[in-house]
């Protein structure tokens, strides 16, 4: 029979009840076997096809039978319902005393009479030495002299894909143990790389929450995050639709299901629904996740996957706001000393403004990352710093500078670096500030640094910012072309400034929108 014709008829030892049960390793991984239907098949066959029993054992001395073959293969099984309850009821008695007969199982197999008095055989399941159960075969039909020479090699046969199929279920079971630990470590991982790619929380929390749905396979996702009162939970991302899930509004804490999770910081979890709080040393907000796309619940493996997820996401949360807190305070300070050098200055920082957009462009081509590039931005607008308190005359003499104000000039960097140490949020550009005037062969100033000494913000200024040095007009120095200052630059390349970074400084000013912004600063001035 196939599995689908198939039918079980469970017994309870004293009892006419129906036990629930999962199902055993014969029923998962022998009896669909292809190869074990085919065999049987072949050997039932020989047998002069049986009705075959396979009769399956528990540790609580209960025992299933489950019918392989067609009634039709034994008449006296065939023609009544009552027929069929008495042969059943056999089988049942026969097992219960062959499992309190040890010296009658080790005979096994063995023949013997049903209680129709047909022929029958009786083999035992064993799995590494413990009895599993047995199969019965019903009304054999050849000769005992022909079935003789098949018992062996079908014991043989059975033997085999029993332990097969136990070894398979061995390994299912691991499989699904450890997956899920595979699953929540690969998660985490994935969250990692989320963490070092993502400083924004706009740019963050939906990818947290498309990581988390994609994971579970769920259909729609939704965060919120507590706001600085700690009594409402604000929306900040979702996708999909549901109407108790997408919210438009706040929600207070304490109210609806992730008013509560806030408010307690315990789990929830539902078959078509699933959260978990971001914590902190508080409640940080509610990450929900409903409908899998497989139609199937959610589960405990599921559960422990996202509240894996959520300790690594609440690291994220709270280092993206630190962040957006430092960034406010960042932008604050540079918009204060830019206004001090704006009217120090005045219009002699024009230039300052397509330095940074060549050098964004250069370090693009460079793939520097996002926050490399804003470094850069930042610095530049700062890299003036150190020339408050310097004369103006030292800027404007057209004759040689004196040993003085040589020294004055190459205290510039220093000054500026000093300066800008007493706003801890600016520590990340004070390297570019400091270094801008270093040169690759080691020749520059203030430390004499050489090749990657020299940090790739500054390399990179340092090739714009004297490129457009060229083509400035300037008291103290002719003014260049466009392209002698290209020429400029190429000549100096290995010697004063990166390789690597003029290639791709030569690169970027190919680019017609980067020629006319350079036009436009050399027609203003």
């Amino acid at each position: 029979m196939t599995p689908s014709e198939t039918r079980a008829c469970s017994r309870r030892k004293k009892s006419g009840k129906v036990p629930k049960h999962s199902l055993t390793p014969l029923e998962r991984f022998m009896i669909p076997n292809p190869q074990w239907q085919e065999g049987y098949e072949a050997f039932s066959g020989l047998f002069g096809k049986p009705i075959g029993w396979l009769i399956l054992l528990d540790e609580h001395e209960r025992h299933r039978l489950i019918r392989l073959d067609r009634k039709q293969n034994c008449p006296y099984f065939f023609k009544s319902g009552e027929n069929q309850r008495q042969c059943e009821a056999f089988i049942t008695k026969f097992v219960d005393q062959l499992i309190h007969n040890e010296e009658m199982i080790e005979r096994l197999p063995l023949f013997y009479r049903c209680a129709s008095a047909k022929p029958c055989l009786a083999f035992p399941v064993r799995y590494l030495g413990s009895l599993k159960g047995f199969l019965f075969f019903d009304c054999v039909k050849n000769p005992e002299r022909e079935v003789k020479r098949i018992i062996d090699p079908f014991f043989s046969f059975l033997s085999t894909h029993v332990e097969l199929a136990y070894k398979n279920f061995e390994l299912n079971n691991f499989y699904e143990t450890v997956h899920p630990r595979a699953l929540a470590l690969s998660t985490m991982h994935s969250v990692h790389r989320v963490i070092n790619s993502s400083l924004r929380l706009r740019e963050l929390i939906p990818r947290i929450g498309r990581l988390s749905a994609q994971i579970l396979k769920a259909q729609g996702c939704s965060i919120m995050l507590t706001d600085s009162s700690r009594r409402y939970l604000n929306p900040v991302f979702s996708f999909g639709s549901h109407p108790k899930f997408v919210h438009r509004q706040r929600v207070r804490i304490g109210r609806g299901i992730e008013g509560r999770i806030a408010d307690t910081g315990e789990f929830c979890l539902q078959r078509r629904y699933i959260a978990v709080p971001f914590i902190d040393d508080d409640v940080v907000g509610v990450l929900m996740l409903w409908d899998k796309k497989d139609k199937q619940p959610f589960t405990r493996t599921d559960l422990e996957i996202l509240k894996s997820l959520s300790e690594q996401a609440v690291v994220a949360i709270k280092n993206a706001q630190l962040f957006e807190q430092t960034e406010e305070l960042t932008l604050g300070s540079i918009k204060t000393i830019n206004e001090l050098l704006e009217r120090h200055f005045g219009e002699k920082r024009g230039h300052l403004e397509v330095v940074g957009q060549i050098a964004v462009e250069v370090g693009k081509i460079l793939e520097l990352s996002g926050q490399e590039l804003v470094m850069i931005e930042r610095a530049i607008l700062l890299l003036d710093t150190g020339q408050l308190g310097i004369s103006e005359r030292t800027w404007e003499k057209k004759e040689k500078l004196s040993p003085k104000e040589l020294q004055q000039v190459r205290s510039i960097p220093l000054r500026g670096a000093s300066l800008l140490k007493s706003m801890s949020s600016l520590k990340p550009i004070i390297p570019i500030v400091m270094h801008r005037h270093e040169r690759y062969d080691g020749r520059g100033y203030p430390q004499g640094l050489k090749g990657e000494e020299i940090p790739i913000g500054a390399r990179i200024v340092s090739v714009v910012d004297s490129y457009i040095a060229m083509v400035s007009k300037r008291p103290y120095k002719p003014q260049l072309s466009v392209k002698e200052a290209l020429e400029e630059i190429q000549k100096h390349k290995g010697a004063q400034f990166d390789p690597k970074v003029v290639d791709a400084f030569l690169k970027t000013m190919k680019e017609h929108s980067i020629l006319e912004k350079v036009q436009r600063y050399i027609d203003s001035q």
